[in-house]
């Protein structure tokens, strides 16, 4: 869709491409092939993409009608997931990455079992959310019948 490229911010050569940063693991970070640093998306872009996210997510919530839904959690980990991609993905031109100094090394391998572990914690706060706050059918059949006469 682009041909552009992020410039590194050590080598300063523009190297990152869109596929570089939209297939980065869940820690965001990305190697530069010339010069060996980890860069990431800088606090702005970080920011303006969250904030877009932000105003995003609660209107869908409300327009899907999941506010309190069981099913809340786990359709928010999946909108903000794509979210952020598509999001990347059209303002990548006007984006800029920063050095990582620190690097917690999270691969693509870690990335899927972190998505793993987010989706069975959802679903399982998804289960309790269902069995305190949705009625059960049993339940209400018996207060929709009296045994009293009218």
């Amino acid at each position: 869709m682009y041909d552009a490229e992020i410039p590194c911010p050590g080598c300063k050569r523009r190297v990152f491409s869109l596929q570089d940063i939209l297939y980065a693991p869940l820690d965001g970070t990305a190697c530069c092939r010339v010069c060996g640093r980890f860069a990431r998306l800088d606090l702005f872009s970080r920011w303006m993409i969250s904030c877009a996210i932000a105003l995003i997510l609660p209107a869908l919530l409300l327009y899907w009608e999941l506010f309190y839904s069981g099913h809340l959690f786990v359709i928010s980990i999946l909108v903000i997931l794509v979210a952020w991609r598509i999001l990347t993905l059209l303002a990548f031109p006007i984006l800029a990455l920063e050095i990582v100094r620190v690097r917690t090394p999270v691969d693509r391998k870690q990335s899927v079992v972190i998505l793993a572990i987010l989706l069975m914690a959802a679903m399982m706060l998804d289960s309790l959310m269902a069995s305190r706050f949705e009625p059960e059918k049993t339940a209400q059949t018996k207060h929709l019948t009296s045994n009293r006469p009218r």
